[in-house]
């Protein structure tokens, strides 16, 4: 079967009475644009220290805004914290202190795209039962006024797992992405950031190098007319604002440091073997079978059946097999999942 980006074709099983209204803090690009796509299918809360951020997701998504962080807890059952990733840790703890007072315990979850500075594994006595959700999705914009609801079509979701998620936490969580009809990927916290310096961070790094090779060449304003659809491709993420490239590149430096070295090695290995057409036709060939990996998902679909406590641990099961959830209901003290995988990936049928 032919999954695509996005299994929209698989059918997602979705109980939307688990959500509620959602709340989203920081209605900026990603906020909004969530706020967007959700609003379409639930009830969405948005908050923003910025009233005219407010004010565009109420106009032009027709989304309640909420006064403060309190009444936003107050309301809604799930939280997300859609900020930029260095002011999680602040709206988290106000997000506490706000669900401690009105003795809550709603599910918070951060899109951040970068989880190592978030100490997220700290919350098994909070009043917040965490969960940590990465979209992969996104576009250059910046601000409410950027937002495209379009960017979540055919995106999946990674859920960083420490292993002491609350099962029915991780279950409500990840409805979000089920919901606008995207898969799950279960990915252990600590191999999070390592997988996403080389398919998202990295892109923007060779983006700004490309762009910079362009734009300091001497010829740079016959090449911007001579630019085609591969140009265009190549450079289009360092059109993203600098401030949010910054913000991706400096907390994954470590592993981003290890990407850029082996892509440096590609090029300097490509530079040394322009004189060999065979070796370079063995090397794109190579390339290309690493392009369509991206493009295609062929694999099974698999029904299961869990206990509800036993969630987390099935999750991390998954995530060691490399496989895409594609829908989860919870029924009583069972959870019904089905996930998709690589026909060739060794996983065997439960």
């Amino acid at each position: 079967m032919n999954l695509g980006h996005g299994p929209r074709s698989l059918g997602y099983g979705v109980d939307l009475d688990q959500l509620g209204d959602v709340g989203v803090v920081g209605l900026g690009h990603m906020g909004a644009s969530l706020v967007g796509a959700l609003q379409q299918q639930l009830n969405v809360v948005g908050f923003d220290r910025d009233p005219e951020s407010i004010a565009f997701v109420r106009s032009t998504f027709n989304a309640r805004g909420a006064e403060s962080v309190e009444e936003l807890v107050r309301e809604c059952r799930v939280v997300v914290i859609a900020t930029p990733t260095p002011e999680v840790p602040r709206v988290r703890e106000t997000l506490e202190v706000a669900a401690a007072k009105l003795d809550l315990h709603p599910v918070v979850c951060d899109i951040a795209s970068i989880k190592g500075d978030l100490a997220i594994g700290q919350f098994s006595g909070s009043s917040l039962r965490y969960v940590s959700l990465h979209p992969m999705a996104g576009r250059e914009g910046n601000g409410a006024t950027s937002a495209d609801p379009s960017i979540f079509n055919d995106a999946n979701w990674a859920v960083a797992l420490t292993g002491s998620e609350d099962p029915d936490a991780l279950a409500t969580a990840v409805t979000l992405p089920l919901v606008l009809g995207n898969g799950v990927i279960p990915i252990r916290w600590e191999d999070h950031d390592p997988a996403i310096a080389v398919v998202s961070t990295l892109p923007h790094v060779s983006a700004v190098a490309l762009a910079r090779v362009l734009g300091q060449s001497a010829d740079h304003m016959a090449l911007e007319w001579l630019a085609a659809g591969s140009i265009r491709d190549g450079v289009r993420v360092a059109r993203t604002d600098p401030a949010r490239i910054v913000e991706m590149l400096h907390p994954n430096r470590m592993p981003l440091r290890r990407a850029i070295d082996s892509l440096v090695s590609e090029l300097v290995a490509c530079r040394d073997h322009l004189e060999d057409p065979q070796w370079l036709l063995e090397w794109a060939r190579s390339g290309n079978d690493g392009a369509q990996a991206v493009l295609l998902r062929s694999g099974d679909v698999r029904q299961e059946r869990v206990p509800l406590t036993a969630l987390v641990e099935e999750f991390l099961r998954l995530a060691k097999r490399g496989r895409l959830v594609v829908s989860l209901a919870v029924d009583g003290d069972e959870v019904q999942l089905a996930s998709a995988g690589h026909e060739a990936s060794g996983d065997p049928a439960p």
